[in-house]
C-alpha cells in the first residue's frame, strides 16, 4: 500500500519556475538548467521503482516515497522506505547509464559514460548506510524496534555494474530494478519473527506522515537571483513567450501567438509561490505580479483559485494550497 505517494520534488518546480522567469541570455540560465535536467534524471530513475512495488500485497507493504525526517538539527532522506510487520526495507535509487564500478578503496562510484567521459561520485552503499543509521536513531527515540535493511537500486537495466573481486558481498546490496521484487522476498524469508502487530504498523505509518517535514528551498538567493530580474506577468504556454499576457474581457490574451488562456494566472500565482519561497500573496502584490489595475478583479481571480488565506478586507493574504502560515526561516 502507499502510504506516502511520490511527488515531484521542490526543487525540480523550483528550477522550472525560475526557467521559465529569466531571459534567455541570463548567466545563470545553464547552471539551472543542468541541474533541472539531473534532478529530473534521478527523479525518473525512482518512478522506474513504481511498477515493481506495485505488485507487493498491498496490506503487508506500507511504502512510503521521499519521505524527510529529522533527527533533531538535521533532516535525512530517503528514496523509498517500505514497511512491515517483520522488517523495514531502504531503497536508494540511482539513475546511471554505462558502467559503474564500486571502489572499495577509494570508496567511491566512477561512472564510464558510453563516449568514454568518467566520472566520480560518493558511494551509494555509504550513503544508504547512513540513512539506515538515521532511521535507526530515529526509531529508537519513539520506542520502535525493527529489522532495517536497504538496498542501492540501477534503474536502468542496460547499466554494467562492476568492483573488486573482494568487495562482492557488499555488492550483494545493489542490484537492477528488474531483480527488485525477487531481493525483497529473499528479504522477507529471512524474518521469521513478526515484530509489529498490524495496529502498531499502521502507528508508525501515521507518526511517519505526521513528522514527514517538506524540504525548503529558496530557489533566488541558491542561484544569487534578485527578485528585479524576474520576469512577472502571466505567461503563455502556448508559445512560451517572456512577453507578459494581456487580460481582456475575462480572458488572457498573448500578444505574440495571439492565443487565449482563461487560466494563466494559475501558473503566474503557482511560480509567484515557488520563487518567493511560499510567502503570502496579497492582493496588491498579485495585481503588481500579473499587470492588474483592479483590485476586484484581481480578488474575483484570487477566490476563483480556492486558495486558503488569513485577514479580512485589505488586510488578507492568500497562500498556497496546504499553507496556512509562513515558511520558517
Amino acid at each position: 500500500m502507499i502510504v506516502k505517494e511520490r511527488t515531484i520534488p521542490i526543487r525540480i518546480q523550483k528550477n522550472e519556475a525560475l526557467l521559465r522567469r529569466i531571459p534567455e541570455n541570463h548567466w545563470k540560465r545553464a547552471e539551472i538548467a543542468s541541474d533541472l535536467a539531473k534532478r529530473w534524471a534521478g527523479f525518473r530513475g525512482e518512478q522506474a521503482l513504481d511498477f515493481p512495488l506495485s505488485k507487493l500485497p498491498e496490506k503487508d507493504y506500507m511504502i512510503f516515497h521521499g519521505i524527510r525526517l529529522s533527527n533533531g538539527k538535521h533532516f535525512f532522506q530517503i528514496d523509498t522506505l517500505i514497511l512491515t510487520s517483520f522488517f523495514a526495507l531502504i531503497l536508494e535509487v540511482k539513475n546511471y547509464s554505462g558502467r559503474l564500478y564500486f571502489d572499495p578503496l577509494l570508496d567511491q562510484l566512477i561512472q564510464t559514460n558510453s563516449n568514454g567521459e568518467i566520472k566520480g561520485y560518493a558511494n551509494p552503499i555509504e550513503q544508504a548506510r547512513q540513512q539506515w543509521t538515521e532511521l535507526r536513531k530515529w526509531l529508537n527515540k519513539r520506542n520502535i524496534s525493527i529489522p532495517i535493511d536497504f538496498l542501492i537500486i540501477i534503474s536502468k537495466p542496460s547499466t554494467i555494474i562492476q568492483t573488486a573481486p573482494g568487495n562482492m558481498k557488499m555488492m550483494q546490496k545493489v542490484l537492477h530494478v528488474q531483480f527488485l521484487l525477487k531481493e525483497i522476498e529473499k528479504i522477507r524469508l529471512s524474518y521469521k519473527n513478526e515484530i509489529l502487530t498490524p495496529k502498531e504498523l499502521k502507528k508508525i505509518c501515521r507518526i511517519l506522515l505526521k513528522e514527514y517535514k517538506e524540504e525548503i528551498f529558496d530557489v533566488l538567493p541558491f542561484y544569487n537571483i534578485s527578485k528585479s530580474e524576474i520576469t512577472t506577468g502571466a505567461l503563455c504556454e502556448k508559445c512560451q513567450s517572456t512577453s507578459p499576457m494581456e487580460r481582456h474581457y475575462g480572458t488572457w490574451f498573448c500578444p505574440k501567438c495571439k492565443s487565449k488562456d482563461k487560466n494563466a494566472h494559475i501558473l503566474a500565482v503557482n511560480d509567484y509561490f515557488l520563487l518567493n519561497n511560499n510567502s503570502p500573496i496579497s492582493n496588491s502584490q498579485f495585481r503588481d505580479f500579473l499587470h492588474l489595475s483592479s483590485a476586484s478583479i484581481a480578488k474575483k481571480l484570487l477566490i476563483s483559485m480556492d486558495l486558503p488565506f488569513k485577514g479580512q478586507l485589505k488586510g488578507r493574504v492568500y497562500f498556497p494550497k496546504g499553507k496556512t502560515s509562513s515558511p520558517p526561516s
